[in-house]
């Protein structure tokens, strides 16, 4: 038993009419219309004549949609082994080192972390306050060399003694606080760290402080050069003579 299989090119004929004439913007009339739908049935009567319906058997209509399922199976198959070869090859791809600056930052994340974790585990209010503030200017100080990695150099020390110090003076007062009683050795040494904890405060405010000195530089000279400009040109509201 014979079936017509209709051929789908005069159906993709007509939609590149209509498209075409979309894209010019010639559908917004009625003229545009018009000319649309005649040139759409003539191409499609053309394309009719050039692409016949084709008369078929079952068997070579089976055929022809196995081939055709088999030829996009076959196409979804090299499509998902060239991502998983270009997938394997990024993998295969070595890290991009860090710079330094980025391992400093990143060791300085860890350390306002560690900051915020034993501020959780003091409850004097007090106490809190203060290491509270040191937690904010350490992150300060990090913000600002991520801003300015040129300025990592200048916490240096800040970074492999003052800092680690502090924290590790945090767990000790941690430990001591814990025992649950404030008497002889236990006392001393926590009144000794809660003592010290006043003066980390103004050690860290300095040390930020110290980041922006060249900034301050430049801005002076900023405003030099911006004075003497403005006073050459009579913009200064002073009278010259």
């Amino acid at each position: 038993m014979k079936k017509k299989k209709k051929s789908v090119v005069p159906t993709y004929v007509v939609g590149l009419v209509w498209l075409s004439y979309s894209l010019s913007g010639r559908l917004t009339s009625l003229s545009g219309l018009l000319g649309c739908g005649a040139l759409s049935l003539l191409a499609f009567l053309i394309a009719k004549i050039f692409f016949p319906d084709k008369t078929m058997t079952e068997e070579e209509i089976a055929a022809e949609e196995q081939a055709e399922k088999e030829k996009q199976e076959k196409a979804a198959q090299k499509k998902k082994e060239e991502a998983e070869q270009k997938a394997k090859k990024q993998a295969q791809k070595p890290a991009a080192p860090r710079t330094q600056t980025q391992e400093l930052l990143d060791q300085g994340a860890e350390y306002v972390a560690r900051i915020k974790e034993l501020n959780e585990e003091i409850p004097d209010y007090k106490l809190s306050a203060q290491i509270r503030q040191i937690e904010i200017l350490t992150q300060k100080i990090f913000d600002y060399v991520k801003m300015h990695p040129e300025k990592a150099k200048g916490i240096k020390q800040f970074m492999n003694y003052y800092l680690p110090t502090t924290i590790k003076l945090l767990e000790q007062y941690v430990v001591l606080q814990n025992q649950g009683l404030r008497m002889g050795n236990i006392d001393e040494g926590m009144k000794k760290i809660e003592d010290m904890l006043d003066k980390v405060i103004v050690a860290f405010q300095k040390q930020l402080d110290s980041l922006f000195e060249s900034d301050v530089v430049d801005i002076t000279a900023d405003i030099r050069v911006m004075e003497q400009m403005m006073a050459s040109q009579g913009l200064t509201g002073k009278d010259t003579f």
